[in-house]
């Protein structure tokens, strides 16, 4: 029987479990950033009372192309993205909502965002290299790391969610949902 990653599993029955749930992690993750993102156009251009025929045209023009639509949803990607809807400077307004985006004592959540996104990449791109790499620097491929990485991306979720609304509300002067 081969190295066991948890009480009687042998490891190579846990590693493609883990790899299948690391994926959907960052899956679910890159749709709820997607859906945010569509959230916040569609509302930017409600709330900018465009005339009705030029409304699907102005949210086509803040959605198509976006970077989480053909790549991954990693902190660059996603600050281009929500350019689109005029909110500069993502990083320093997640910093301001999530205290434990970038840490100076410990790996930050950005960090274990960063990570996340990286293991997905190795991981379905089959590269064993690189996530001989990541495993190195202590990213397992176990669904335990990956489940220890759940608060920090929670916290990157709520934060996001609340910059947005920031953005939206301090532009229209209103709630924008």
């Amino acid at each position: 029987m081969g190295e066991v990653d948890g009480p009687g599993r042998p490891r190579e029955i846990g590693r493609p479990l883990a790899h299948a749930y690391v994926l959907r992690v960052v899956a679910e993750f890159q749709g709820y950033v997607r859906d945010l993102h569509d959230l916040a156009a569609e509302r930017m251009v409600d709330l900018a009372e465009p005339t009705a025929q030029f409304r699907p045209l102005l949210i086509a023009a803040t959605t198509e192309g976006r970077f989480i639509d053909r790549g991954n949803a990693d902190v660059r990607s996603v600050e281009q993205d929500f350019r689109r809807i005029g909110m500069g400077g993502l990083n320093g307004r997640l910093q301001a909502r999530n205290a434990r985006w970038v840490s100076e004592n410990a790996r930050g959540d950005r960090a274990v965002y960063q990570e996340l996104i990286e293991l997905r990449n190795a991981l379905a791109h089959g590269n064993q290299v690189q996530l001989d790499r990541l495993r190195t620097r202590g990213v397992a491929d176990t669904v335990t790391w990956a489940r220890g990485s759940l608060p920090p991306l929670n916290r990157t979720a709520r934060a996001l969610d609340r910059a947005v609304w920031d953005h939206l509300r301090e532009v229209f002067r209103r709630d924008p949902w």
